[in-house]
């Protein structure tokens, strides 16, 4: 168990207390590559492609040597997708349905590293995960002013059951990162500067445009205080919106068919009301239809729900509008095979939950519960992903 500082009441800025987001990210990035070393060396990570079970959609498979060892276990899934934007561009219509800042920054990485774009994938990754846990941390400790809840907050968040894409060439940590950037700058009343960071928080996932709320209501909670209203408010919560629609408008423009259009045609992903993936899941169960991952994926839902409640009572009234925005949002995006898939791994945009998390975890009971089912499920999933079984 990771150890724990007391408890302060004022604001926290030496070195020492900052230290605790980079030695979890490090005790977190060294477990996954010794497991994936560990796997790698059992000879249970499979070589070679397959058009079914191991497709790499033209990108050259890595799976031998020490690049297999360290980049190659990886190179999975969604990460291939973002590996063929950074090196080709646009070049398929199935792609047209991710956003564009995270493939930019691979790029942009991978070209002073011989277009090693696996590796800058990993490094873009990595480093974006490294500074959302220092946000993450430096946000829970403005809003409770307490050194205990900041550090299990964090530690939940690391070690929660799909938490290793943070880490996998996935654009969910640079997600994170802006989205808890963003809404530290509007909590400290920098509205410029929250603008800007939820407009490219908006060009990394579609989720970003709930920023748009939080920045909405953190305003309004902040004019009923009396303070006026101002021009920045009103940029600030539109510029989110303006970079999915400004995304929108290129893929027009350069004429791929309409977002929606391709999510149903190439990736089965329809738009439902919230309440279809969870009915749907729990059918699939009754009928003994549903994979194993489902089981994963409904009780993540179900325990953000509960959260949920607990975020409207213990968290101001932005942290609430966001969370239920994002959450609502997630689960209007459903997947015909398998209704409520992914919806684990989009629960990691959820942060506000890992707060309320932080301060239930002061009773030591609670806190090992969470963390070390969280922390089995992990390695657990982090090793179904490098073996290539789907996890969301």
């Amino acid at each position: 168990m990771l150890p724990v500082s007391p408890s302060v009441n004022t604001s926290i800025s030496s070195k020492s207390a900052l230290s605790f987001p980079f030695w979890v990210f490090l005790l977190a990035r060294a477990g996954l590559s010794a497991l994936g070393m560990a796997l790698f060396a059992a000879g249970r990570v499979p070589n070679g492609s397959d058009p079914l079970l191991r497709p790499y959609f033209g990108i050259p498979p890595v799976t031998e040597g020490l690049r297999g060892l360290l980049l190659g276990i990886w190179q999975r899934f969604d990460a291939i997708h973002y590996l063929r934007i950074a090196s080709g561009g646009y070049s398929a219509t199935d792609l047209s349905v991710f956003f564009p800042l995270y493939p930019l920054l691979i790029r942009m990485t991978g070209a002073p590293l011989g277009h090693d774009f696996l590796l800058a994938s990993i490094l873009v990754s990595n480093v974006a995960a490294l500074f959302a846990l220092v946000a993450f941390y430096r946000l829970v400790i403005d809003d409770t002013h307490d050194l205990k809840i900041a550090q299990r907050a964090t530690t939940y968040l690391v070690f929660f059951p799909t938490a290793f894409f943070l880490l996998a060439p996935y654009p969910e940590s640079l997600s994170l990162l802006l989205t808890v950037v963003a809404f530290r700058e509007a909590r400290r009343g920098r509205w410029l500067q929250a603008g800007a960071v939820g407009l490219a928080c908006s060009l990394v996932r579609l989720q970003g445009a709930m920023l748009a709320l939080a920045f909405l209501a953190e305003a309004a909670s902040r004019y009923r205080k009396g303070a006026r209203l101002q021009i920045l408010h009103a940029f600030a919560a539109a510029a989110p919106v303006l970079g999915v629609a400004g995304f929108i408008v290129w893929r027009s423009a350069v004429g791929f068919p309409s977002l929606s259009a391709v999510l149903v045609n190439r990736w089965q992903r329809v738009t439902a009301f919230p309440s279809y993936p969870l009915l749907a899941t729990a059918d699939r169960i009754g009928t003994g239809a549903a994979f194993p991952i489902e089981y994963l994926d409904l009780v993540v839902v179900g325990a953000m729900l509960v959260l949920g409640i607990l975020v409207i009572k213990r968290l101001p009234l932005s942290f609430s509008v966001y969370y239920w925005g994002v959450l609502f949002f997630n689960l209007t995006q459903t997947r015909i095979p398998q209704p409520i898939s992914s919806q684990a791994r989009y629960s990691l945009a959820l942060f506000p939950a890992f707060m309320v998390l932080g301060e239930l975890g002061a009773s030591p009971r609670l806190h090992r519960l969470i963390l070390y089912s969280s922390f089995a499920c992990w390695l657990f999933l982090a090793g179904q992903f490098v073996m290539w079984g789907w996890v969301g």
